[in-house]
């Protein structure tokens, strides 16, 4: 019983490990980009200017 427990829970935080990893939390600022060019951020005129 107790082995069925440990896998269970071993399990657990394996899958939670594995989540926590493919996500982007731990990566800091540089894991986010915000383009500026010489007209500012890019982001806000996207749908004034068609980038291709």
């Amino acid at each position: 019983m107790n082995t069925i427990v440990l896998l269970l829970a071993l399990t657990v935080a394996v899958s939670m490990l594995v989540s926590y990893a493919r996500h982007d939390r731990f990566a800091g600022p540089s894991s986010t980009t915000h383009p500026i060019d010489d007209l500012g951020p890019v982001e806000e005129r996207l749908h004034l200017v068609p980038r291709g």
